[in-house]
């Protein structure tokens, strides 16, 4: 398991990590939960792609395009942070 994933779920309280099982399970939620964020952060890029490609202007055009580069950066931090490949 990730070890900012222990960190997170002593913090919840959750108990010690001598039971496997436990820990399997936690390591899946904190994956689904993690490949969740993500997604929607990818659906907020692709939104504002379209966007992007109707704006009228060149300052919301960069704007839009600042915003998704933005939001990768955020993938890509919370791949770090969490583990994800």
């Amino acid at each position: 398991m990730n070890e900012r994933i222990k960190e997170l779920t002593v913090k919840a309280g959750f108990p010690d990590w001598s039971n496997h099982a436990i820990e399997f399970e936690l390591d899946q939620f904190a994956g689904l939960m993690t490949a969740e964020f993500i997604r929607l952060l990818e659906y907020e890029i692709a939104m504002l792609e379209k966007y992007k490609t109707t704006s009228c202007n060149d300052f919301d055009r960069r704007w839009h395009e600042g915003k998704i580069v933005h939001f990768k950066r955020m993938i890509d931090k919370t791949k770090d942070n969490f583990g994800v490949e």
